[in-house]
């Protein structure tokens, strides 16, 4: 262990992040930090600042790299450390490239000495970013397209510093740079090290943690793993064998979490719930897999070393698949246009799909595993909708309701406890027991301030909109989609404030106007509801060619308003009774008991 500055720790060496880290993490707060500790070095009184450490690892094949002509430079993986020195580079390329700009060209040298020699870089990434990070240090941020959440972080890094770089310089001479260029080479302080096996990997990470280093959810239980590795695996081959599994896993992991921009302790509670407890009040996050029944790492009085063991072999296979499993249902686009798709665009436009994820997850691995078939699993998803609707959306339920439930089916899906036929019924059950089908029947009946519920009422105009096309429109793409909703793409037929000398308040007693201006009769989708204004009806019906009118809108349940001859309570209601039959038909449930042993925790205090 030694300390070193930035000019001596990339001496000799090219360093790589290896693929079963995350990718860079860094946002503002942390560049905030970073860029205040380089301008109080460059004051000339201040001569260093620590700034972390450094632990590197090389591989037993110790891997070379050519580095120009005459140079062959050591590759070393980065076990820590790895976001101050990608900051380190990016915010250094930024700094040469102003002095390059400025002039400087004796600089030019200073880039093959500190970042790369043409496409070889000094600090390769992980995770599909080092093309990214090669282009940044190499030509800048402008024009290069970021294609993960990693690449996007890295980005606005880039932009940051230049940004900050260029205030500064409104008020500092040129000499500023050249300053600056010393403190980041010279001034940062490293304390560098190496360890020697790739299963002290996991004693570094933990002995880190243990003095308040800030590490994710998964580097924690990763390197919680390969500590428990290095301390009970005994013999060399299976210590090997096992830390690559791990390493491995990891890499699919992170590759996974990337793709999705998903959530870390949210990916590792699905696993948890499958593979250990689907009792809420059981996890803890990153500590409950510590604890004696789960992975104890001395204490083997509940479950012995060996059972230990072959849990961690199965558990780390099997958090890969959740994450596979996790982030295809949550990138969406990427999925082929299918009834899969189709429903689980659904639930997410329906919103709270958390409280499904470990159950979509675990039909979604026995769909793999051709355990449950495909019409089975849309099956399950078409409930999953209903359950939204009718609970979250109609019935205002809070966004926890029926947690328990689902955490439990899941886990029993996916120990083949019961089928997916038997759990797709009880979510009906579900429904029935929250929102049941009598009540839901007679409510819907009745008009009501349904503007004042917006996320209901717009995903229910979506949801319209689809089935119109689907019914009349031959199956025609949308013209409007889900992302594109907000207040101003709800249109009031009758408007909230009509002229005085309107031909609405002839048409409309205040009676019937309060009855029906907020009901989803007297709603529409629209693109155009800055160009309606309070316009009369035939001014807003207008005729098709004819502009920004209902008659010639791209949106089918919008041009049905323009069949009307005028808008008054008769055809407001007429429009509702047609509403109403195709809402109680679309989300109708089927009236069924639920389990008597289901769990319903609708109080617990997480969402």
């Amino acid at each position: 262990m030694n300390k070193q500055n930035f000019a001596s720790l990339l001496e000799g060496k090219l360093f790589r992040i290896p693929d079963y880290q995350r990718g860079y993490a860094w946002e503002e707060k942390q560049l905030s930090d970073f860029v205040q500790d380089i301008d109080a070095l460059v004051d000339e009184d201040i001569k260093s600042h620590y700034t972390g450490t450094i632990v590197t690892f090389q591989p037993p094949e110790k891997p070379t790299m050519q580095y120009g002509r005459t140079k062959t430079l050591n590759i070393v993986d980065v076990v820590d450390g790895q976001q101050r020195l990608t900051t380190s580079c990016l915010y250094l390329s930024v700094i040469l490239k102003k002095l390059i700009d400025s002039g400087a060209d004796e600089y030019n040298a200073e880039k093959i000495n500190f970042l790369h020699n043409k496409r070889v870089t000094k600090l390769s990434l992980n995770n599909g970013s080092s093309d990214f990070f090669c282009d940044l240090v190499t030509k800048g941020y402008t024009n290069i397209e970021a294609t993960s959440i990693h690449d996007e972080r890295l980005k606005y890094a880039y932009a940051y510093f230049e940004n900050h770089i260029e205030e500064q310089l409104k008020e500092k001479s040129g000499e500023y740079l050249d300053k600056l260029f010393d403190a980041i080479t010279r001034k940062l302080s490293f304390t560098y090290y190496t360890i020697e096996e790739e299963c002290e990997i996991g004693m570094t990470f933990e002995l880190m943690n243990s003095r308040g280093k800030g590490l994710s959810t998964m580097e924690l239980l990763k390197n919680y793993l390969l500590y428990w590795v290095s301390r009970n695996v005994l013999e060399d081959f299976d210590r090997t064998d096992l830390t690559s599994k791990i390493n491995k896993s990891w890499k699919e992991i992170y590759t996974n979490l990337a793709r999705c921009q998903g959530n870390e302790d949210q990916c590792l509670r699905i696993a948890w719930i499958l593979y250990c407890s689907h009792i809420p009040k059981y996890w803890e996050g990153y500590e409950g897999f510590k604890s004696k029944w789960v992975i104890p790492i001395r204490d083997f009085s509940e479950k012995s070393l060996e059972e230990t063991k072959e849990f961690i072999e199965m558990f780390i296979d099997g958090l890969s698949s959740v994450s596979k499993q996790y982030a295809s249902i949550l990138n969406i686009p990427s999925l082929e246009d299918t009834q899969e798709s189709k429903w689980l665009r659904k639930i997410h436009n329906a919103g709270n799909i958390a409280n499904f994820l470990p159950l979509i997850v675990s039909a979604k691995i026995g769909v793999d595993k051709k355990q449950i078939d495909d019409d089975q699993y849309v099956e399950l998803l078409k409930n999953l909708e209903l359950f939204s609707y009718r609970v979250f959306l109609w019935s205002g339920k809070r966004s926890n309701a029926g947690k328990s439930a689902f955490y439990r089916w899941a886990k029993e899906l996916f120990h083949n406890e019961y089928s997916i036929n038997d759990i797709s019924s009880w979510v009906n059950g579900l429904i029935e027991w929250y929102s049941p089908h009598d009540i839901y029947l007679a409510s819907v009946s009745i008009p009501f301030n349904w503007y004042s519920y917006r996320r209901l009422l717009k995903y229910t105009l979506f949801e319209y909109e689809l089935w119109l096309l689907e019914k009349e429109g031959k199956n025609l793409k949308s013209k409007i989609q889900w992302r594109d909703l907000s207040d101003s793409t709800l249109e009031h037929i009758l408007p909230q404030n009509p002229n005085i000398d309107s031909k609405w308040l002839q048409d409309w007693s205040n009676d019937d106007s309060q009855i029906y201006l907020h009901d989803i009769s007297n709603i529409v989708l629209t693109f155009d509801n800055s160009h309606y204004s309070n316009f009369d009806f035939l001014r807003k019906k207008g005729s098709f060619g004819e502009g920004h009118c209902y008659a010639n809108s791209d949106i089918r349940q919008e041009r049905k308003i323009s069949v009307y001859d005028n808008w008054d309570k008769e055809s407001c209601e007429n429009r509702r009774q047609q509403l109403v039959s195709w809402i109680k038909d679309r989300w109708n449930s089927q009236n069924l008991k639920m389990p008597v042993d289901v769990e319903m925790n609708e109080d617990d205090n997480e969402d």
